[in-house]
Order: C-alpha cells, then structure tokens, then sequence
C-alpha cells in the first residue's frame, strides 16, 4: 500500500481546517517573505499547515498527482510526468514509517523526532546527515519544467 503525507494537527501555523484530505507536494523551496516553503499544502482547500503525518493509503499515487496536477491549474502535464513524480514521491517517504510525523524544511521531509541533527547554515556546503535517515530527499514536483 502506497505512503502519503496528511495533515497532523494544527499545531504552530495551520490555515488549513480539513480533516483526512491528502496533502500536496511543495510548490516551491523556503520564501524569505512568508516561509510558504517552509509549509505543506492541503489538497482540498489548497491551504497550509506546518506538521504532516505519513499514512498508508489506498489512493494509487499517480491518482493523487493528477488531482495535485487539478487542484494548481496546470495543463500540459503528461502521464508519464505524473508517473514520474508518483514514484519520486514513494522513494522521498521511503525512510518514514506510517504514523511519523514530518515537517518540511528547505526541500527535505524531516522527522519531528529526530535527534543529533547539525544544519551549516551556508549556502555552498550540504549540511551532514544524521547516521538514522530522518529526511527524504528533495521531492518530486509536478511543476512546469522551464
């Protein structure tokens, strides 16, 4: 069964008063203006909150890429590129169990729980990685390539 991130709770910044509706992938990394990078979208009001938890769902991925795809507008993606982004989004929740809840921090899916975590704040160096994987990588997107 596929993996899928869902709104937690409300706790910090939440504007988004769903319950169970799938999240979205990011829209873009960190906003020095309003951190919007900083959040996860919902994708039935398209609103933010800050706390996700991985599930296990029924819901092919590529069924939720082409409501993701739906719910910004965007036309011209094909299949293939949905099918692309579904198993990109399978590998970056790869290293969650079901029931862990993550944030989303500069293009990495992080656990809430992780522990012996050291950032380099530099943009010309990787911060190291913790020994357990806490964070996916960068996620797929479903964006225009341009």
């Amino acid at each position: 069964m596929p993996r899928f991130i869902f709104k937690a709770n409300d706790d910090v910044l939440s504007f988004c008063a769903c319950e169970g509706a799938p999240a979205m992938s990011s829209g873009q990394l960190d906003c020095p203006w309003c951190c919007c990078g900083w959040m996860i979208s919902c994708s039935q009001c398209l609103k933010s909150f800050d706390f996700a938890e991985v599930r296990e769902t029924d819901i092919p991925l590529v069924v939720l890429g082409r409501r993701e795809v739906a719910a910004r507008g965007l036309s011209n993606i094909s299949e293939e590129r949905i099918a692309e982004w579904a198993e990109g989004m399978a590998e970056a929740l790869a290293p969650f169990e079901p029931g862990d809840v993550i944030v989303y921090l500069d293009g990495s899916y992080w656990a809430v729980d992780a522990t012996d975590i050291h950032l380099r704040l530099s943009a010309r160096t990787n911060p190291p990685r913790p020994s357990r994987p806490t964070s996916a990588p960068l996620q797929p997107s479903l964006r225009r390539r341009g």
